[in-house]
């Protein structure tokens, strides 16, 4: 079963490297030695670029999943899910029609959406979406508008959050060329770029701090660290290490009754749970599917869980006060039901008449909708 961390590497070799400098090598050489004339070279190259753009378009398909990120949001009085795909494209629904009709269809980005969330400034509550077209973009949910286009955002902006800071809160993105960069919603103005040298950008979120309403920004990178930051000042704060032989592909905050957890998960097929105040790891839980992908803290029996969704079937529900399995989302209904094979991109908690619900999406052409309930 091939990995997408592993094709959309080769997705970058081939169209980062092979497009331009095979592609004029090659003409430059035949023309050279004269085997092509001016005429014959240029159709020569036409060719190969045609090529090129199907074979990226097949790779492409192979590699994106149906829906690559998934966040609910309020809107007016009601919780709504967006969903987004390689499509550009963000649908917006009403979970608790039980239907997949639009509330909005939010359009804009030029290329794949990687992740959303939603950022409450205090006056609105508003979505954020992070695409490959090197935007972050904040939109009205219920009505559509696009409200600002945060330019900048690195190569490959893979993940979004928003962080509160003393007076406000600002957003946050992480990217495949290693940099986090954080914005002023209102203003739309960049604030801080850090750039600690660790590798891609995997994951962010919020972290609330102790003793204050200000949070810390942790980030996951590929050398396997996780990095808390100072969001207001834009200096690191401590580094917290742990995933041997891989790096977290997701992060998420677990509330409990004593103190705030911050949870990992990624390609070392374990989710790890960390005391950010100290950046202590405190215990491993081991998923044996392979890679996960997805992360969130879910209401499940009265209790606080955290749900991690990956390459394997299901998703897993685990108890962050003793690193125990409680239960397994779809199971084999990812294999052989109507949801297909199952892979988990993203995953998050919707309340559906005032019951909590879990909801999926990845490489299956359905948006997965789970009761929480014992």
């Amino acid at each position: 079963m091939p990995n997408e961390n592993l094709l959309n590497g080769l997705h970058r070799l081939l169209f980062r490297v092979l497009r331009v400098r095979l592609l004029w090598l090659l003409v430059l050489v035949l023309a050279l030695f004269g085997v092509l004339g001016v005429v014959q070279a240029l159709i020569t190259a036409g060719a190969i670029a045609v090529v090129l753009v199907v074979a990226r378009l097949s790779l492409l398909r192979a590699v994106a999943p149906s829906v690559a990120a998934l966040s609910s949001v309020r809107g007016d009085g009601r919780t709504l899910l967006a969903a987004a795909g390689p499509r550009r494209r963000i649908q917006v629904t009403d979970p608790a029609t039980g239907s997949a009709v639009a509330v909005a269809v939010l359009k804009g980005h030029r290329d794949w959406v990687m992740a959303l969330c939603e950022v409450d400034t205090g006056d609105r509550v508003l979505l954020a979406s992070a695409a490959k077209d090197r935007t972050v973009r904040l939109w009205d949910p219920e009505t559509a508008a696009q409200v600002a286009v945060l330019t900048g955002a690195g190569i490959g902006p893979s993940s979004v959050c928003q962080v509160r800071v003393s007076g406000g809160v600002l957003v946050a993105s992480g990217a495949q060329d290693g940099k986090l960069r954080l914005w002023h919603p209102g203003s739309g103005e960049p604030v801080h770029v850090l750039a600690p040298e660790a590798g891609e950008v995997m994951a962010v979120c919020g972290v609330p701090a102790k003793g204050g309403s200000a949070e810390l920004l942790a980030s996951g990178h590929t050398d396997g660290t996780i990095r808390l930051w100072d969001p207001g000042t834009g200096e690191p704060v401590r580094t917290l290490t742990g995933h041997d032989g891989g790096w977290p592909n997701a992060l998420c905050v677990v509330p409990g009754p004593k103190r705030v957890l911050l949870a990992s998960a990624g390609t070392d097929e374990r989710v790890r749970l960390w005391n950010p105040a100290t950046g202590n790891q405190l215990r491993a839980m081991k998923d044996d599917f392979g890679w996960l992908h997805a992360l969130s803290p879910v209401t499940y029996g009265g209790r606080t869980l955290l749900a991690s969704g990956g390459d394997g079937p299901g998703v897993k529900l685990w108890d962050p006060a003793d690193g125990s399995l409680v239960d397994t989302v779809g199971g084999a209904a990812f294999f052989l039901g109507p949801y297909g094979c199952g892979w988990v991109r993203a995953l998050c908690q919707v309340e559906v008449a005032g019951e909590p619900r879990l909801v999926t999406g990845g490489y299956d052409k359905r948006i997965g909708d789970w009761p929480l309930k014992v």
